[in-house]
């Protein structure tokens, strides 16, 4: 499963460098460094904190909502779907735990930069999971 999270961000990545935004710089976009802060090791693009991503399937979706750009070389279908990182304004995390229960309520708000506005995607939110070398199996990452 890491795997294939990991390609699809990987891939999300890639696809998010073709957005322009500008010459106008009043137009906030996310830097390279947030994008890369996603993950301390780059080759494996795999959150240290909860994370929502967009659900890219159509690439030829994939633009500045703010500064729409004429981008007629994109075709086709992303399979698997690609991984967008978002821009996180905000986040808070409530956790209750009974026993080996845990109940999460994540709120929080992202800033959808990569996509046109009259287009739609799914998001993914990502929470990694940290283990100890007595439980290696609690170890991973949760998609919802």
């Amino acid at each position: 499963m890491a795997y294939e999270f990991s390609k699809s961000v990987k891939s999300g990545l890639k696809l998010s460098k073709r957005i322009y935004y500008g010459k106008d710089q009043s137009v906030s976009s996310p830097t390279p460094a947030f994008m890369e802060k996603s993950s301390p090791l780059p080759e494996t693009h795999l959150p240290t904190a909860p994370m929502v991503y967009a659900v890219i399937t159509e690439p030829s979706i994939v633009d500045n909502p703010d500064i729409p750009s004429y981008q007629p070389y994109v075709h086709g279908q992303c399979e698997p779907p690609t991984l967008i990182p978002l821009h996180m304004h905000g986040i808070a995390m409530e956790v209750d735990c009974y026993l080996d229960t845990a109940f999460v309520t994540v709120s929080g708000t992202w800033r959808v930069h990569c996509v046109m506005v009259s287009k739609i995607c799914d998001c993914r939110i990502a929470i990694p999971m940290g283990g100890s070398h007595d439980h290696p199996q609690c170890s991973g990452l949760v998609e919802l």
